[in-house]
């Protein structure tokens, strides 16, 4: 309880570092969900996009995890995050505080961003899907798991690697999810109308959804045990 009130302090101090984050993120999200709900106006034209629209989803959904500050753009050139956490460990603060700060801005962030995505993602096309409240939500939530699920081994690769190494790491997921997205073709089936009509027919009872969001959150609880395992021994210098 210590560990999380402290946390706490940290993640209210990181959001307060950079306001205009709040609205970069908001703009970023509102843009990013009427796109994903034009090129599902387009799959109606084509189903050669259908490929597409999955790799889409399946990389900016876990985006919705991260407000758009400073720091995040200048994890590359200044190495930011090894930064913040040399600056914590000198305080000191324990690992495990910054731990739980990070995954309390990771939620907030995908509340946040949430709102802004499935809100713009709903008025540009699944309004007319006939969703009615419990539907959508069910379909928010099993994205926001999925989102948990990547965002879980991105926790891994901040507190882990150099900037660099880590964005060489981002980079390879792109490649790896557009290959997803082409094996879910050549099954006949396309994802995201797997979650649409799932989130239709059981609404909260979506089994899909609570497979999402056990996994997500198993992803989380277990790469953040293996990186405070592996973080003790990091050199931060």
């Amino acid at each position: 309880m210590d560990a999380w009130k402290q946390a706490w302090w940290l993640t209210r101090n990181e959001f307060s570092k950079d306001k205009l984050q709040w609205l970069w993120s908001a703009m970023f999200m509102i843009y990013t969900g009427s796109m994903s709900g034009i090129m599902l106006l387009s799959q109606e034209k084509s189903s050669s996009i259908y490929p597409v629209i999955d790799s889409f989803f399946m990389i900016m959904i876990p985006l919705q995890g991260y407000m758009f500050c400073r720091r995040n753009f200048r994890f590359i050139y200044e190495d930011s995050y090894t930064q913040m956490l040399a600056y914590y460990r000198r305080l000191p603060i324990s690992n495990e505080t910054v731990m739980w700060s990070r995954i309390q801005q990771s939620l907030i962030a995908f509340t946040y961003n949430g709102l802004f995505y499935y809100a713009s993602l709903y008025l540009i096309r699944l309004q007319y899907e006939g969703f009615q409240w419990d539907q959508y939500l069910a379909f928010a939530l099993t994205c926001t798991g999925f989102g948990l699920l990547i965002t879980g081994f991105y926790i891994l690769g901040e507190f882990l690697n150099s900037g660099k190494k880590y964005m060489i790491i981002s980079i390879l997921f792109i490649p790896i999810m557009i290959g997803a997205a082409l094996l879910i073709r050549m099954t006949d089936s396309y994802g995201l109308m797997i979650l649409i009509d799932a989130s239709k027919s059981d609404g909260l009872l979506s089994p899909i959804m609570w497979v999402s969001i056990i996994c997500g959150m198993l992803s989380i609880w277990l790469c953040s045990r293996l990186t405070l395992k592996k973080l003790v021994h990091r050199d931060l210098s």
